[in-house]
């Protein structure tokens, strides 16, 4: 029963890697490939912000089939891998509360180049965790 599990916490962990990889890679190329800059600045965004919930769903279940086949190495990883995804959430989320001086103008597009970088680097992460759950480690 434990191979299951771990199979299907491999499986989750790989479609989480695939939904980040395409959706900081694939969509941002074909977004500014296909559109103005300021469009697919905010296509961008809003595709990297409405997925991380999704991907980090795949991974917290990957981590309960993952602890419950006996990896704690993956079980450990995939959580830091949504972790990971839900900090695009915030890194993207308007900023309120703080007065800005006079003139300042809010740099949307530094969030954004934030956003993919992280979502690439966690993009590892998660594919690190699939690998670990299909070893049973």
């Amino acid at each position: 029963m434990s191979q299951i599990f771990l199979a299907l916490a491999a499986l989750l962990c790989g479609g989480a890697a695939a939904s980040g990889w395409t959706s900081s890679v694939i969509v941002a190329n074909d977004a500014f490939d296909g559109m103005d800059h300021g469009r697919a600045d905010r296509h961008l965004r809003k595709v990297i912000s409405s997925s991380a919930g999704f991907q980090a769903a795949l991974l917290g279940v990957a981590a309960g089939f993952a602890i419950v086949g006996g990896a704690t190495g993956a079980f450990i990883t995939a959580l830091l891998a949504a972790l990971g995804f839900l900090s695009n959430v915030w890194t993207l989320s308007p900023r309120r509360g703080a007065k800005k001086p006079p003139g300042v103008r809010e740099r949307k597009s530094t969030k954004r180049v934030v956003a993919v970088s992280l979502t690439l680097l966690v993009t590892i992460v998660a594919f690190t965790a699939g690998c670990l759950a299909a070893f049973g480690v």
